[in-house]
């Protein structure tokens, strides 16, 4: 190994590991504490006998990547790593396979377990489930490499690129649209991708609608999972709304309609996936589960932005809550709760945390 990757292996993959710790401990408690190995392999055969089944661990495993970006993104600012910026002067041919080893070591639980269920696949002779994950490992890697590379050579604090502010300046300027102005400029990549994989996962769920029938639920747990994908954008307005609308949070705005306008913004976020939803169903579901059931993207960001203006979360125990309250939601929505009682219930406990928060910003200041 050489002296450079010796670093990078110091500064990043052993203080990923060793901050999330305790991360990997629930999830070793949850993955093996209530599942034994044989159910593990009755598992993975499920999965590759119905290899459209493989979209529930994907969506796992790209919050999972995310997670180690974030977490590059954020130690890359400490003082004492001001340092990895000047790796970007290593030639690309030297500096592009070392981040790729990096990236690599920091997804060994992922790739694990993909390596797991592609050995299983090819035991009971699914040929096409193991190539489905083999190739979808090999691209997750590839991709969160070129991303981590992206973040290594850019500077710590760039300017905002020309080309996402000429095409955000038809946007209006009123305060719903300030969280996407930010998301715009500041996270434009991350942005894109983002709607790429909630758009895929909605139509993967209805793939499997119209392959199961009319079990309205398969569409319900693809907006769910969708949601889960959405849960950055939460994060990202929390933290421009801490930092750059002071003025606004001080305002004597009525609370009900500054949670208003904060819906009004995951509303608008939401419209990719309004159009492709109610673009692949409208002629099979009626209208008013369509609805319902397309509300539950912005109705859980609501909620999560709701939520860590309250706990006011570090990015680790914000990704808990949301693995665990979506893991909670999933399960509900299979015990066939209502979609509209449940997004009330949502909404109601969104208010009441929304307004505590108010009340207590306001009695600090």
């Amino acid at each position: 190994m050489s002296p450079v990757a010796k670093v990078l292996v110091k500064t990043i993959v052993k203080e990923f590991y060793k901050e999330n710790a305790g991360f990997f401990l629930v999830i070793l408690g949850l993955g093996f504490g209530f599942l034994k190995t044989p159910q593990h392999i009755d598992i993975a055969s499920a999965l590759a006998f119905r290899p459209i089944y493989y979209l529930i661990p994907m969506v796992l495993w790209i919050l999972y990547t995310l997670k180690t970006l974030n977490f590059f993104s954020r130690i890359k600012r400490l003082p004492q790593n001001r340092f990895l910026t000047s790796i970007s002067g290593l030639e690309n041919k030297r500096l592009k396979p070392l981040v790729v080893f990096i990236q690599l070591l920091l997804l060994i639980p992922i790739l694990g377990y993909g390596i797991f269920m592609t050995i299983i696949a090819i035991g009971l002779q699914q040929t096409y489930s193991a190539l489905i994950l083999v190739v979808s490992n090999v691209f997750l890697l590839m991709v969160a490499a070129h991303f981590l590379f992206l973040q290594l050579v850019k500077p710590i604090d760039p300017k905002t690129s020309s080309f996402a502010s000429r095409r955000i300046g038809i946007l209006p300027k009123t305060y719903p649209f300030l969280p996407i102005h930010h998301l715009f400029q500041r996270h434009s990549i991350s942005l894109i991708l983002t709607k790429l994989f909630s758009i895929g996962l909605i139509l993967g769920a209805t793939a499997i609608f119209n392959m199961e029938g009319v079990d309205l639920r398969y569409l319900a747990l693809g907006t769910l999972l969708s949601s889960a994908i959405h849960a950055n954008f939460s994060y990202r307005h929390y933290e421009f709304e801490m930092s750059s609308l002071l003025l606004y949070r001080n305002l004597p705005m009525p609370r009900v309609k500054s949670f208003g306008q904060n819906a009004l913004t995951y509303i608008i976020l939401s419209i990719p996936e309004f159009l492709v939803f109610f673009g692949n169903n409208i002629q099979s579901v009626a209208i008013v589960d369509l609805v319902q059931i397309a509300l539950i993207i912005p109705v859980i960001s609501v909620l999560h932005h709701a939520m860590i203006k309250h706990q006011a979360f570090d990015l680790e125990g914000y990704f808990k809550y949301i693995f665990f309250l979506t893991a909670f939601l999933f399960f509900v929505i299979l015990g066939y709760v209502p979609i509209y009682l449940l997004e009330i219930i949502l909404l109601a406990v969104a208010l009441a945390l929304a307004s505590r928060s108010d009340t207590s910003e306001r009695a600090y200041s």
